[in-house]
């Protein structure tokens, strides 16, 4: 018994090294730009931290694989890596992890034009960044409010969340983002 055991955790050694090989190839790849590769080297690492239940490892290559398939123009599958990312984050409650992710999933929607679907992982964003009191990260998830709302219509609410976003700024010090969000709410008060 001691040595079937003994066995079965040097194979998890053994396949965990390999998991890690694949995933310094994959990134060598990615770095000289071959993405193809890349993925395949990721997706192959999947399969082996998959196997053995390692859900922080699983993320990571989520992660990237959602990164390489967004970068060609996969939409579809970087969603749905990203969204795999995110359900383990936040069911480890990482919610670091959760924001960054988040952020990418609603740049994805942005990227798309479908605005109306980033709301839900903007207010979680806004949600966290609140918690740990990040005002930068709050600040553009309000502006990213602010946004989706002016192209729903809703006028008076993305000035409030432009309004807010725009007094987190300017309390950074935050020069660039205060001038983008004055101009969006100029921009916005001639349409009302």
């Amino acid at each position: 018994m001691r040595e079937a055991v003994m066995n079965e955790e040097k194979r998890e050694k053994e396949a965990i090294k390999q998991a890690y090989e694949l995933c310094e190839q994959a990134h060598s790849a990615w770095i000289k730009g071959n993405t193809l590769d890349a993925l395949r080297y990721y997706e192959e690492a999947l399969e082996i931290f998959k196997e053995l239940g390692k859900l922080a490892e699983i993320a990571n290559i989520l992660e990237k694989i959602g990164d390489i398939y967004h970068l060609r123009g996969k939409t579809s599958e970087a969603l749905r890596a990203y969204k795999a990312c995110l359900d383990i984050c936040e069911n480890f409650e990482d919610e670091l992890s959760t924001c960054i992710i988040a952020e990418k999933i609603a740049y994805v929607y942005r990227g798309l034009g479908e605005h109306n679907r980033m709301l839900p992982y903007l207010f979680r964003i806004l949600e966290i960044a609140e918690k740990y009191r990040d005002p930068h990260r709050a600040g553009r998830a309000l502006a990213g409010i602010g946004e989706v709302y002016i192209r729903e219509g809703k006028l008076d609410s993305a000035k409030e969340a432009l309004e807010l976003a725009l007094k987190i700024f300017r309390g950074m010090g935050a020069i660039e983002q205060t001038k983008i969000l004055e101009e969006a709410l100029k921009s916005l008060e001639s349409r009302e």
